[in-house]
């Protein structure tokens, strides 16, 4: 397992390597092919993190949790059912999701997200693994009052900043083994697993490949557990992966 930094240090955005627990050593090689633990650079404490993914274009699945499915009496998807999220959706750790000022109801949804490594075009189940570079926690947020509006989710689920990513981009861990918590002002609102996800990495790989082509730092979100609630502007959102870390955002007013 390693744990890959973006972050900004001295005015300079870069990758690096965090050494447990709190220094970052730089990321010598390249990020999507061949590199290993250079010198250190800074403590963990001295530099800004950054979304680690640089995304052309991210896919999100929907309903990918049974108890989901149950809690809302909705038989479970023969197929995953996707949308998608533009790259200008991607904040980092810390910074402020804006409460988009077109909207009156936003809802935040915990989720693992993987962070492709190679271009992956019809990739086949048994290899998609193979295209994967590592994982991190998202906060996918929705305004669902427009959705309610639209009858889609381009608007509801595309806004700036509406994909929060963060801390850390994990590599070596076990996607369907993992505990993925998230608050709301420090009250625990979602506590489920990724082993309960319909659809596994290597199924979303393979499905959306099937139908267009995903390139190195593209992230696809899986989807989220029971326990998603509304938010709004001042309150405090923890997205917590087992084995990746914690990501936090506050809701701010737009300006």
């Amino acid at each position: 397992m390693m744990k890959i930094l973006r972050f900004q240090f001295h005015g300079k955005r870069q990758w690096g390597i965090l050494e447990e627990p709190d220094t970052i050593c730089a990321l010598e090689g390249n990020l999507y092919g061949e590199f290993k633990k250079g010198e250190k650079l800074c403590c963990l404490s001295e530099a800004r993190l950054l979304a680690p993914a640089e995304p052309t274009i991210m896919v999100a699945c929907g309903m990918n949790y049974r108890a989901r499915l149950r809690d809302k009496g909705w038989e479970e998807p023969a197929e995953p059912i996707i949308f998608f999220k533009p790259a200008t959706a991607v904040i980092g750790p810390l910074e402020g999701v804006v409460f988009p000022a077109i909207a009156k109801e936003m809802r935040y949804e915990g989720e693992l997200c993987v962070v492709m490594k190679r271009q992956a075009r019809n990739v086949a189940e048994k290899d998609a693994m193979d295209y994967v570079l590592g994982y991190t926690c998202g906060n996918e947020l929705g305004a669902m009052d427009l959705m309610k509006k639209d009858k889609w989710m381009t608007r509801a689920k595309g806004f700036d900043g509406s994909g929060p990513l963060g801390p850390c981009l994990v590599t070596g861990i076990d996607p369907h083994n993992l505990s993925i918590r998230s608050w709301v002002n420090g009250e625990l609102k979602q506590d489920g697993h990724t082993s309960l996800m319909i659809f596994s990495v290597p199924r979303l790989v393979s499905f959306v490949s099937g139908f267009m082509t995903l390139r190195p730092g593209d992230v696809i979100w899986t989807g989220t557990p029971p326990g998603v609630c509304n938010v709004k502007v001042g309150d405090v959102m923890d997205v917590e992966i087992e084995g990746i870390g914690l990501l936090k955002n506050t809701v701010v007013a737009q300006e």
